[in-house]
C-alpha cells in the first residue's frame, strides 16, 4: 500500500517520530554533559584526597567519598577503561567503579640531579598507589524521567492515532463508495466530531441503498410491463400475412424490444453497476451492429476512411450504444446523408444543420435545461455518450464547420 506523505496520519506519525527523536536525542547531550561534569567533579575529588592523604586527615577523606584501594594497578591498568589521562595519572573505571592512578614520575634524564629533600613527597603517599571513589552517580532520576516521558508520547500518539484511524477507514469507505459499493458500515463507537461524521455517513449510505433498490424495483417492474405487451405485439405481427404493412410492423416491435433493453443497459451503467470488458474489434464491425440498432443501411450514411483498418479497445455494447447515439441525433436533427469519417486516432460524425447552441455544449448533466420543453429531448443521449467515450479513456468534441454540427471521438 502507497503511503500518502499529505495524510494527515502520516503528518502526525512523522511529528511524534521528531519529537520523540529530539527529546531522546536531547537526553544524550544531558547525559554526555552530566557524564563529563561527574567525571571533572570525580578528578577534584580525587586531587582533594591525594592533599588530605599527606595531612593523614581520614575525617575530611570520609567526607569526600573516597577511600584507598587494594586492587593492585597492574590489574586496574590492563583490565580497566581508561576515563581521564594525565601525564602523571589516570582515572579508570573497572567493574563499575571508578580508580585513580597515580603514576610514578619519570626517569630523570642523563646528569639530572635529584631534588632537595624537602621537595620530596611524603613515604605516606607512596605507599598509596590506588584510590576509589565509593560515591555512585546519581543518573537513576535523569533516566526515569526520559523514560516517562517517551512512555507519555507514545501513550499519547497511540491515543491520537486510535481516534484518527476511522477517519482513514471513512477515506477507504467513500473511496469504495464511489466505485459503486454501497454495502458498508464504517465503524463509528465513538463520540467525537470523525465517529459522528462517519455515523451520518452511514446513514446517508443506508438511505442511498435504500433508493437504489426502490429504483431497480421500479425499472424492473416498468420493464416487465412493457416487455408483456411489446411480445404480444410481435407475436401478433408474425402470425399476419407477409406485406410491407407487416414487415414494418414488426421492426417497429423490434425496435421497441431493443429499445428496452437499452434502457436496462443504460441503468446498469448510470449505477456504477456496469464494469467494461475491453476487447480488439475492428471499427467497421462495430459500425455494422450500429446500422442493425438504427435499423437502416450502410447507404444511409456517407463512410469516409473505411480502408483505414481501424482497431479500437473498447466494451462492444457500451461503445455501439455510444455511436448509435451519435448517429441517431444525426439522422433526427440533420439535413442530408450524415458523414461517418474514420481516421487512426479519431472517429468524427457530421450532419448539416443549425449550429447548437452553448447552453446545450453540456454533455455532462444528464438533462440539460436547454433541451427541457423542446422536441429535441431531454439530452440525456448526449449525456450517455460522453460518459460512456470517457469511460473508455476517449474525449468527445463537438465543432460546428461548413454548416455542419461534428461530434468528434477523440481515441
Amino acid at each position: 500500500m502507497s503511503i500518502n506523505k499529505h495524510s494527515v496520519l502520516t503528518i502526525i506519525s512523522l511529528f511524534f517520530l521528531f519529537i520523540f527523536t529530539l527529546i531522546n536525542a536531547l537526553f544524550w547531550v544531558a547525559l554526555q554533559y552530566t557524564q563529563k561534569r561527574h567525571e571533572e567533579e570525580q578528578l577534584r575529588r580525587f586531587f582533594l584526597a591525594e592533599r588530605v592523604i599527606h595531612e593523614r586527615d581520614e575525617t575530611t577523606l570520609k567526607h569526600l567519598m573516597i577511600r584507598p584501594s587494594l586492587i593492585p594497578s597492574a590489574t586496574l591498568l590492563e583490565k580497566g577503561e581508561v576515563i581521564i589521562e594525565l601525564p602523571f595519572a589516570k582515572m579508570l573505571e573497572y567493574e563499575g567503579k571508578t580508580f585513580f592512578i597515580h603514576l610514578p614520575p619519570p626517569k630523570p634524564p642523563f646528569g639530572f640531579k635529584e631534588p632537595h629533600p624537602d621537595f620530596m613527597p611524603p613515604p605516606s603517599f607512596r605507599d598509596i598507589e590506588v584510590l576509589e571513589d565509593v560515591l555512585e552517580q546519581e543518573s537513576l532520576l535523569l533516566w526515569a524521567i526520559v523514560a516517562g516521558i517517551d512512555t507519555l508520547i507514545l501513550i499519547f500518539f497511540a491515543y491520537l492515532f486510535r481516534k484518527l484511524l476511522p477517519l482513514y477507514r471513512l477515506k477507504n469507505a467513500i473511496r469504495l463508495f464511489k466505485d459503486g459499493d454501497i454495502s458498508l458500515d464504517a465503524p463509528s463507537n465513538g463520540k467525537d466530531e470523525i465517529s459522528e461524521v462517519t455515523k451520518e455517513f452511514n446513514f446517508v449510505l443506508e438511505k442511498i441503498a435504500s433508493m437504489k433498490e426502490a429504483r431497480s424495483l421500479f425499472l424492473r417492474n416498468v420493464l416487465h410491463e412493457l416487455k408483456t405487451p411489446i411480445m404480444k405485439g410481435s407475436l401478433t405481427c408474425e402470425s399476419l400475412e407477409p406485406s410491407h404493412e407487416q414487415e414494418r410492423l414488426g421492426r417497429i416491435f423490434a425496435r421497441m424490444n431493443y429499445l428496452l433493453d437499452e434502457f436496462a443497459k443504460i441503468e446498469r451503467f448510470s449505477s456504477g453497476a456496469w464494469s467494461l470488458n475491453r476487447v480488439e474489434y475492428r471499427f467497421v464491425d462495430i459500425l455494422d451492429h450500429v446500422y442493425d440498432l438504427l435499423l437502416c443501411d450502410r447507404d444511409t450514411f456517407t463512410l469516409k476512411g473505411e480502408e483505414s483498418g481501424l482497431i479500437v479497445l473498447v466494451d462492444f455494447e457500451l461503445f455501439a450504444i455510444a455511436l448509435k447515439n451519435l448517429l441517431d441525433n444525426a439522422l433526427k436533427y440533420g439535413r442530408g446523408k450524415p458523414t461517418v469519417v474514420i481516421s487512426e486516432h479519431f472517429i468524427e460524425i457530421c450532419s448539416i444543420g443549425d449550429e447548437m447552441s452553448e447552453a446545450k455544449r453540456d454533455f455532462s448533466k444528464p438533462f440539460n435545461r436547454a433541451y427541457e420543453g423542446s422536441s429535441t429531448g431531454l439530452g440525456l443521449g448526449l449525456y450517455l455518450t460522453n460518459s460512456i467515450v470517457q469511460k473508455h479513456g476517449f474525449t468527445l468534441k463537438y465543432s460546428y464547420q461548413d454548416e455542419s454540427n461534428c461530434f468528434e471521438i477523440c481515441l
